[in-house]
């Protein structure tokens, strides 16, 4: 992406195709649908949506990701979500402190941040 002046970012010059796909991102998101049950409903390509949504949140066009904590109250009807943004490699500096504050009130902390590949596994488990 392009820097202007102030030090900001000029948005992404999107092409056909993405502006196609976040098309489709965000109308399943309006519609609170999962994108699995969304793609083939339309018979769209599983893979093709997921993989737009990759490339479209690379580029800073599509937030990053959510993940889902159950709630206080344990019922489904009540779940709330985080949003979680999870560093790629080396971009954390090393001896960064990382804390995680679960919904029961529970706190993990690492003196130093686990890389991307290891904190996306452990967002995932956290998040079941």
């Amino acid at each position: 992406m392009a820097s202007g002046r102030g030090g900001g970012q000029t948005p992404p010059v999107l092409s056909e195709r993405q502006r196609y796909w976040l098309k489709h991102l965000r109308t399943a998101e309006r519609q609170g649908e999962p994108l699995k049950h969304y793609a083939k409903r339309l018979g769209l390509s599983e893979h093709s949506l997921y993989e737009a949504k990759r490339r479209l949140r690379e580029l800073g066009v599509i937030a990053p990701v959510a993940v889902r904590r159950p709630s206080r109250a344990g019922s489904a009807g009540s779940a709330r979500f985080a949003r979680v943004t999870v560093p790629e490699a080396g971009v954390v500096a090393s001896g960064s402190p990382l804390r995680v504050r679960l919904a029961s009130g529970a706190v993990l902390e690492w003196s130093e941040a686990p890389r991307g590949e290891a904190l996306r596994e452990l967002v995932g488990v956290l998040s079941e």
